[in-house]
Order: C-alpha cells, then sequence, then structure tokens
C-alpha cells in the first residue's frame, strides 16, 4: 500500500490515498459495466493482488487490455466501460468462468474524489458544469451526445438508455 501511495504522489495525486477509504473486493471475471450511476464523483484507484490468472481489465470503448497481476496499478474514471475478462477472448462470455478453475481476483479499491485538485490535474478532468436555471437530475447519469445511456454487459458498448 505504501508503494501505491508513493506511486500516486509521484503521479500528481500526494496525500490523496490517505484521505480516501481503502476496501477490499473481489471479482470472479466482471460483465462490462461502469460504475458512474454510483460512483460518479469519484475515480477509482485499484490494486490488484492476486496472482496472474489470465485475465485481462478491458476497456472496450478505448480498446486498452491490462494484464492483473500481483502489484497491478489501475486508476480511471468510474464511468469508464469495464470488464474483466479471459486474456485470450474478444470480450466476456460467462461460459470462459467455469465453476471449476478459480479465476478469483482480489483488489484494493480507493475512491478517490474528482473534484479533489490533484486528481482533477492528475487526469486533465474538466467539468461541464450546467447553469443553475437547468434541471437537475435527482440521481447521477451517464450522458453521450445529449441523451442518457447505459451499457450492454457483453461487448461494453454504449446504447441508449430505456
Amino acid at each position: 500500500m505504501q508503494a501505491v501511495a508513493d506511486w500516486t504522489g509521484v503521479q500528481g495525486l500526494p496525500g490523496v490515498l490517505a484521505a480516501s477509504d481503502v476496501a477490499l473486493m473481489v471479482c470472479r471475471g466482471a460483465r462490462y459495466h461502469h460504475d458512474g450511476e454510483q460512483y460518479g464523483s469519484a475515480v477509482f484507484c485499484n490494486l490488484f493482488v492476486s496472482d496472474d490468472k489470465g485475465l485481462d481489465l478491458h476497456f472496450p470503448s478505448v480498446n486498452l487490455r491490462i494484464p492483473l497481476t500481483q502489484g497491478t496499478v489501475v486508476i480511471f474514471d468510474t464511468c469508464q466501460p469495464h470488464g474483466v475478462i479471459q486474456r485470450r477472448s474478444s470480450g466476456f462470455d460467462n461460459a470462459d468462468f467455469p465453476a471449476e478453475h478459480d479465476f478469483t481476483q482480489l483488489f484494493l479499491t480507493w475512491e478517490l474524489p474528482v473534484e479533489d485538485e490533484h486528481v482533477t490535474r492528475a487526469l486533465n478532468v474538466v467539468f461541464d458544469i450546467a447553469p443553475s436555471t437547468s434541471k437537475h437530475p435527482d440521481e447521477e447519469q451517464v450522458w453521450l451526445n445529449g441523451a442518457r445511456v447505459a451499457l450492454c454487459p457483453n461487448s461494453g458498448q454504449w446504447v441508449e438508455a430505456q
């Protein structure tokens, strides 16, 4: 954890981890999803602590695959579509995760406040501030090109929300 705190400090995020809660999480593969509706005001910092089990963290909208090996640290926007898939696969398929094989991934996650000046600067965040006269939604939402969107859990592509 100290190595992650030191690394984030070098990345322009001094003290941000220390000021954020940390949680131990687990996944066994993950359909494509985003966490923006629950964590839209946060950026995730994940430290993967399990051995390499042939899984990648996949960000389909930017075609980025990150092998999940012990010690890998990833900082990303919670609204960015992502999934945990087999390294050899082109997308998420539940059949890639048979019960008899251990694909369990443990990771520590910090919720970094997106409005923190260090997070904003380091990640080059630009806020699109609604005017005070606009209708404010009662819940966090993800919008693309003027419409509310949802995510296809198999492809990771944005689709119009129902």
